[in-house]
């Protein structure tokens, strides 16, 4: 296998509840974490994106569908 499949953990951006809120009672600090398993395309070759983890759900001969980006800043954890 040319790529490697790998599970990213990654802190996802995420909303508050709806509605007003008084921000004295925040209380979620937390980090969203996601995770998302693809095929890695290594930064500088087709398919990747510079900054970002490279992912891809379906390789055929050169040709991929569903890809997705997410900054590296984001990543918290790659399994390989």
């Amino acid at each position: 296998m040319k790529y490697p499949v790998v599970l990213i953990r990654w802190a996802d951006a995420h909303t508050s509840e709806p509605g007003w809120l008084d921000l004295e009672e925040l209380t979620d600090q937390a980090e969203a974490i996601v995770e998302t398993v693809g095929f890695l395309i290594p930064e500088g070759e087709d398919g990747s994106k510079p900054g970002h983890v490279s992912l891809w759900q379906t390789l055929s001969e050169g040709d991929a569908i569903h890809g997705m980006w997410i900054p590296v800043a984001m990543v918290r954890e790659t399994i390989l």
